[in-house]
């Protein structure tokens, strides 16, 4: 058995099956709600966020784990022996990063911090490398020095059916988006350099999955044959089984994950919210 312990926060999303096959703890950030506070994933399941999501025209804020909260999962580890590669949601969209490093240097313990510089799946996808790396026997560097070559291959592209979202949580004007949502203007989105980028858009819901596989061809090539693609959604089901469909036929990738876009990142997408992930190794 391996004598690394992976650890993670909510900032990054992966498919359950994933998530469940591997020994990778989750520190939950904290949603606040209509004046309630909701530890994601603990208090409150992704079913029931969406659900609030949904009913209310409030809009939920997330605030990062605390340094106390690192200081003592970390410690818990090192008391065990183990070392600890917690991988931390993009240090240029949150401060999380900074608080685990502050936490690892007060202690006495193997610890290392790695900035995965990406959201949702785009830090998902690189856990699941590491977890592999760790089940294969390798040690801490080699498993650091291969994330750092494969964080710079990741590709994430979403895309969001309302701009009220982003409008209300300051990433548009309120101009941009009356006028959005006037001319039925959708934005595909990319995660690059840490934070959420508008890379282009189209008019009309219809044209979001064609042009997310588009945008996603044109970063990678054309065969998708030895490769895994990850599908997200929100809270669409029949959207997501027909992106999926859709992605089987256009891409023909080795394997086809799904993963529910977790609450922290629907706090500031909303509920319709899709995307299309690959990494590029």
């Amino acid at each position: 058995m391996s004598n690394i312990k992976i650890i993670c926060d909510t900032m990054n999303d992966l498919p359950e099956k994933i998530m469940d096959k591997y020994d990778v703890d989750i520190l939950p950030a904290t949603i606040i709600f209509e004046g309630k506070e909701y530890k994601a994933g603990v208090d409150i399941d992704t079913d029931d966020f969406y659900k609030l999501l949904r009913s209310s025209d409030s809009i939920p804020s997330t605030s990062q784990i605390t340094y106390i909260t690192y200081k003592e999962v970390f410690e818990k580890y090192v008391n065990e022996g183990k070392t600890i590669l917690y991988m931390a949601g993009s240090s240029t969209a949150s401060g999380i990063y900074q608080s685990a490093t502050i936490a690892k240097n007060d202690i006495d313990g193997d610890v290392h911090i790695f900035d995965t510089y990406s959201l949702s799946v785009g830090g998902g996808m690189l856990i699941y490398e590491a977890a592999k790396m760790v089940e294969q026997g390798h040690d801490i560097e080699y498993i650091i020095n291969k994330l750092e070559e494969y964080k710079n291959k990741v590709n994430v592209y979403f895309s969001v059916d309302s701009l009220d979202y982003l409008h209300k949580g300051g990433r548009i004007s309120g101009t941009k988006a009356a006028i959005g949502t006037l001319l039925n203007i959708k934005p595909i989105l990319k995660i690059e350099g840490g934070l959420v980028n508008q890379v282009s858009q189209v008019r009309g819901t219809k044209k979001i999955i064609p042009k997310l596989i588009e945008e996603l061809k044109s970063q990678i090539g054309e065969d998708f044959s030895g490769k895994d693609i990850y599908v997200g959604y929100g809270d669409d089901l029949e959207l997501r089984d027909k992106f999926i469909e859709i992605a089987k036929k256009e891409l023909s990738p080795k394997n086809v994950h799904t993963f529910r876009i977790g609450s922290c990142v629907a706090c500031h997408s909303g509920p319709s919210v899709f995307g299309l992930a690959c990494l590029d190794k």
